[in-house]
């Protein structure tokens, strides 16, 4: 909600940006009328046009590549976790109770961000993770193999726990850092609303021009909108796939 008031807020500026090329378009003098002074403004704006068009583009790529990453991390920690569970079943009945308490893990990950409703910015840092790990380990650690099956069982636990922890923290590291700098995203409003008013200068205000500026201002505010949710894959609208995590659930502890 608070993104999709943000960009409401930027289509303003945009908006605003325009009508005031407009507003001023109509106290200009004579000298700035000539052709000369419309070729120049033309020629810059021309510029700023590309300049804006390459930075936008890079930025959606960029956000979207986070987005796809992330749909990337999630499927390889659930494919970890599978593992690992298989691993526990493999070592014996001694090992039910982490099972149980992986799978009810699982579980109220997939409700907490799959299941509606908000979600704590809290869930996804380090902290949860970090618990969570030495939980698992502490545990392994107490374990006590008697046959040969048990050993290989508890190291291949061992080694997939260990992935499972590194997977989860790097997701919760990526997420705090996150795709796109604020200040990239300024520098791009403050390129849009330079461009919007430099075409409001030597426009002819009619319904025609205004429409043309509204669709665009809405443009590139939806892509702006789209940079900011591409970069919350699991809080956004636009959420990673938890179809892996789906197929995690049904076939843990069977």
């Amino acid at each position: 909600m608070r993104i999709l008031i943000i960009c409401i807020v930027i289509f303003i500026v945009f908006m605003a940006a325009g009508y005031a090329g407009l507003l001023l378009q109509s106290r200009l003098t004579e000298a700035h009328k000539t052709g000369e002074s419309k070729g120049v403004v033309g020629q810059v704006s021309g510029l700023v046009s590309l300049l804006l068009a390459l930075v936008l583009g890079t930025l959606i790529g960029v956000s979207f590549a986070y987005y796809s990453t992330q749909k990337s991390n999630l499927e390889t920690f659930s494919a970890q976790i599978l593992r690992l569970d298989q691993a526990l079943q493999q070592y014996g009945p001694e090992t039910q109770p982490l099972r149980d308490k992986l799978k009810a893990g699982i579980v109220e990950g997939y409700d907490t961000f799959w299941g509606g409703g908000d979600v704590d910015p809290k869930t996804m840092t380090v902290g949860p993770a970090l618990a969570n790990a030495q939980a698992l380990s502490d545990f392994l650690a107490t374990l006590q193999p008697k046959t040969d099956a048990q050993k290989a069982a508890l190291a291949t636990a061992n080694q997939y726990a260990s992935m499972v922890e590194q997977s989860r923290l790097l997701m919760s590291l990526q997420v705090a850092s996150g795709p796109v700098s604020w200040f990239l995203v300024a520098i791009l409003v403050f390129w849009t609303a330079a461009l919007f008013f430099g075409i409001g200068l030597y426009a002819a205000p009619n319904g025609l021009v205004y429409a043309a500026l509204a669709f665009g201002a809405l443009s590139i505010a939806f892509a702006i909108f789209l940079i900011f949710e591409f970069g919350l894959p699991y809080t956004g609208l636009f959420r990673v796939s938890p179809a892996a995590l789906e197929q995690t659930i049904e076939f843990m502890d069977k």
